[in-house]
């Protein structure tokens, strides 16, 4: 696998570190890397890039603790704590949330960040996150905004009636802070974040939502089987740039026994996003060993997967900041069918931003002039480049 992609030592052993259960095949590995004359200051850097460094530090120091530089193992260390201390923050943060909204007869569901970390990672140090992240159906949106604003968070914008129904329509989530400890909340509308399919739901479906105990607190949140879909759709959405979101898919992936994946192929495929979804799982299996059933991976295996996987396995580790046109084409070739093509063109060039939004209140039936202000918005961004 190294071979194949020429990944330095370095990022071998990143990859080797990107689990939360190191196999015997990981150990000896992880043993046989760290011995070896290393760019400590570059592998850390792509651990804090990746956000890995706590399962870096996790590893290293159970496994070949005497191999790191002491200075930088006292700085994993340290990062790795205050991590910790974070997010326990964030995790009661959570739960107080969840109990101030379903006092008010509202359900909001959490599916990343400390409930991803507690169900998939089992350890809330193991994880990376920066804010807390809730669905909440459209219809509670003003009423869940409302008593955020009561219990101390301040809404990022504040828009006018106008603003706020163009909000609803082209973006997905409010962003909010919390006065005292500044700990961010996402509170989303939509569940799948490419704006060039539709956001069906899939609350029709039985299984789709789970109930799970945190802390002794009962709240429902996203089936691991359907966050799989939905944590691969996002994935693209940020054009595959970072390897703690290939570690939570392939986390999820072994803490399910049993996983429907022709079913999920099947949504997938309806979405439009079953190259999506068969690019992550392609790159899991590379770099993460993650093995579907045999029949998906006789999908996998195809031409234009592997090309556009092979590109972002590199990618990975050589980061570079795709520029506008190169982010269109690389989401035109993610997307199967040419319809889908060219609705991701047309949404990444039109869609309204919320800098655009916020700029303008306009009645409902002018709403076609944010479409010309985000055409302004980006040449105005070419121009100063």
């Amino acid at each position: 696998m190294a071979r194949k992609y020429d990944l330095k030592p370095e990022d071998q052993l990143l990859l080797n570190c990107s689990l939360t259960q190191a196999s015997e095949g990981n150990v000896k590995k992880i043993k046989q890397l760290s011995a070896m004359n290393l760019d400590w200051d570059y592998l850390i850097n792509m651990a804090y890039l990746h956000r890995i460094s706590p399962l870096l530090y996790w590893h290293l120091n159970k496994i070949s603790p005497d191999a790191i530089p002491s200075n930088l193992k006292m700085e994993l260390q340290k990062h790795f704590h205050k991590n910790v201390r974070k997010n326990l923050g964030m995790f009661k943060e959570l739960l107080e949330v969840i109990d101030v909204l379903q006092k008010q007869g509202i359900t909001p569901i959490p599916y990343k960040g400390p409930a991803l970390a507690i169900m998939t990672y089992k350890n809330l140090g193991f994880r990376i996150f920066g804010d807390l992240d809730f669905y909440v159906p459209l219809k509670d949106v003003p009423k869940t905004r409302n008593h955020l604003v009561k219990a101390g968070y301040e809404l990022w914008m504040n828009l006018t009636p106008e603003q706020e129904m163009a909000f609803y329509k082209f973006q997905r989530e409010y962003h909010f802070t919390n006065k005292k400890t500044g700990i961010t909340l996402e509170i989303k509308w939509k569940l799948l974040s490419m704006v060039s399919i539709q956001n069906k739901p899939f609350f029709n479906k039985n299984e789709f939502l789970r109930e799970v105990d945190l802390d002794q607190f009962k709240v429902k949140t996203i089936s691991p089987e359907y966050l799989i879909l939905i944590l691969s759709i996002h994935n693209a959405t940020h054009s595959f740039s970072s390897l703690y979101r290939f570690c939570d898919i392939s986390e999820l992936i072994k803490s399910e026994d049993k996983i429907n994946w022709q079913n999920l192929l099947e949504i997938a495929s309806d979405l439009g996003v079953q190259r999506i979804f068969m690019i992550n799982l392609y790159i899991l299996k590379e770099l993460f060993g993650i093995k579907p059933s045999k029949e998906v991976l006789e999908q996998i295996n195809n031409e234009d997967v592997e090309i556009i996987s092979v590109i972002i396995i590199k990618r990975l580790f050589t980061p570079k900041t795709l520029g506008m046109l190169e982010k269109v084409i690389f989401h035109m070739k993610i997307r199967e069918k040419r319809g889908d093509k060219i609705n991701t063109m047309l949404n990444m060039i039109f869609l309204p931003t919320p800098g655009v939004i916020s700029s303008v209140s306009v009645p409902r039936v002018f709403e076609p002039l944010y479409y010309i202000l985000r055409v302004f918005q980006m040449l105005k961004n070419i121009i100063h480049l």
